[in-house]
């Protein structure tokens, strides 16, 4: 009870340090609740322009005019959504199939800066990016480049991270080490089919 008349008395004599210490801690929490709000506003409004558009390319041929509007309605809510990387990755597609690989690689590259800012949940994604520059560079004959983005480390991804440097070296005829890279990739492979091109891989390696 003494201790309790102890607290009683500190308080009342400290009363403007406790009453500043408290509002000092709404305010931080309000502030934290404001800004988690702002963000889950802006991703859920990203989300839904994002989807709209992808419900309209899936339905019919992609449309430039579309999405360079909804590209820009994104960055106006946040410069930075996961939802520009997905856009950019469609439109990166679209500029393969059309044969505009340079378009497709300048995608490619501002989707994986903005991936750059994100955290480890998103690495699965910053894999998908590398792999799809890689291919690009493959058939830009621009082997260096390839293989530089090769050496950075894929977990999600290792199996055709591993396909991919067999194809390089095949490319420049080391098949011993082709068939390393295709023969680690099989074994780490889970999927049939993907273990049925790699083993189509192999034996079209000539010595």
């Amino acid at each position: 009870m003494n201790f309790l008349n102890k607290i009683y008395a500190w308080i009342l004599k400290n009363y403007i340090k406790v009453i500043s210490f408290l509002l000092i801690i709404c305010l931080a929490y309000g502030t934290y609740l404001y800004f988690y709000f702002t963000a889950q506003k802006k991703d859920q409004e990203a989300g839904d322009l994002f989807l709209n558009f992808y419900n309209s390319y899936s339905a019919s041929d992609f449309n430039e005019q579309d999405y360079k509007i909804v590209i820009d309605e994104i960055s106006q809510i946040d410069n930075a959504s996961i939802y520009l990387v997905m856009l950019k990755s469609i439109y990166a597609a679209e500029s393969v199939k059309s044969k505009d690989l340079q378009k497709a690689l300048t995608e490619l590259l501002n989707a994986r800066e903005i991936l750059s800012s994100k955290g480890n949940e998103f690495n699965f994604l910053k894999e998908i990016i590398d792999l799809r520059m890689v291919n690009i560079f493959i058939d830009l004959e621009d082997l260096e480049r390839a293989n530089n983005i090769l050496k950075n480390s894929f977990t999600t991804y290792q199996t055709n991270k591993l396909i991919l440097q067999g194809d390089i070296s095949a490319i420049e005829k080391k098949f011993d080490e082709a068939k390393q890279k295709y023969v680690d990739a099989l074994e780490r492979s889970e999927n049939e089919t993907q273990k049925n091109i790699i083993n189509l891989k192999i034996s079209t390696l000539t010595d």
